[in-house]
């Protein structure tokens, strides 16, 4: 009898030290979750979705501002190491100061932010930042999150126009939590320095919004609900360190011309 309790609790201890030395020696970073989304599965989700979103905005109809749009993205995206993604910038027309990012690469950017922007500078670290999103995936793991990887399969892939619609917006409307907008801000920060652009201009934008916010003078920055703001991203942003030599590279585009085209 005895025997065979302690042959028992052996086996359990056995159970436990297994468990512990898996607990203890898995890679986290280099083994993918099991329960995450395939890149492809996340481009088939996008397929359904964006459709959605095209038909919730309007979209701002010029070629100019496409291209103008293109050479900054330019400028990240030639220093970005294996993009995920083949990205897409969309205009839309709408007075908030805002931005943000759906599945699959795609990044909405609305007017109000490019006339709310101070240059092409700035408006590189904001897109910096929104890459930082989808780069790190956050988008598709916010929706899993809240809805679940089989609810969100089943309604995508059952086409029903109503809870598509509600989807989309979900990946506008819901803000990330603390932890995704510091991986977004780093990543920003780190692909402005490689792409010679002065990182400390997305703090100098987040303090502005902030001083705006705070102050009611425009109820329109909808950038800081969904993205809340932080003295300590603020200061993060301002406190980047940079070599004594470096010298920003200037996105050969007239901001003010880049206005009119709105």
């Amino acid at each position: 009898m005895r025997s065979s309790a302690l042959k028992e609790l052996g086996i359990l201890l056995g159970i436990f030290l297994l468990v512990w030395l898996g607990f203890t020696y898995y890679d986290y970073e280099s083994i993918e979750n099991p329960f995450a989304i395939s890149i492809e599965k996340e481009a088939q989700l996008s397929e359904y979705m964006e459709d959605f979103l095209h038909t919730d905005f309007e979209r701002v109809e010029n070629p100019a501002l496409d291209s103008s749009i293109q050479i900054i993205a330019d400028r990240l995206l030639a220093h970005l190491d294996s993009p995920k993604y083949a990205y897409q910038f969309h205009l839309i027309n709408d007075s908030e100061a805002n931005a943000f990012t759906t599945l699959n690469g795609n990044i909405y950017i609305f007017s109000g932010l490019i006339e709310e922007v101070s240059s092409a500078e700035e408006l590189a670290l904001v897109m910096a930042h929104e890459i930082g999103h989808a780069e790190n995936r956050h988008v598709i793991n916010k929706l899993i999150k809240n809805i679940g990887i089989e609810a969100l399969f089943s309604i995508a892939t059952g086409g029903d126009p109503v809870l598509l619609s509600e989807i989309s917006k979900l990946t506008m409307s819901t803000s990330f939590d603390r932890m995704n907008e510091e991986e977004a801000d780093d990543f920003a920060l780190d692909l402005a320095y490689k792409s010679e652009l002065n990182p400390r201009r997305l703090a100098q934008f987040f303090l502005k919004l902030k001083i705006k916010g705070e102050s009611d003078i425009m109820d329109k920055i909808n950038f800081i609900s969904t993205h809340p703001l932080g003295n300590d991203r603020i200061k993060k942003s301002s406190d980047f360190e940079l070599p004594d030599d470096f010298v920003e590279k200037p996105i050969s585009l007239d901001w003010d011309i880049v206005k009119s085209y709105l």
